[in-house]
């Protein structure tokens, strides 16, 4: 069986091998147990941002 990771909004380029994307902490987990000769873990160099900024007090 072949497993498959949907990627979506990663950038214009093709994801190539080597390249680093950051997934949440549960998905990791599973990444690593099940291809640990596969999957790295990197430390993160900041914490993620949110996705959705506060508006600004007079809106």
């Amino acid at each position: 069986m072949t497993e498959q990771l949907h990627i979506s909004s990663v950038s214009r380029d093709t994801l190539a091998p080597g390249a680093e994307i950051e997934v949440s902490d549960a998905l990791g987990e599973e990444l690593l147990k099940k291809h640990p000769d596969k999957v790295e873990r990197l430390k993160a160099e900041r914490k993620p941002r949110n996705k959705a900024e506060k508006p600004d007090a007079n809106k």
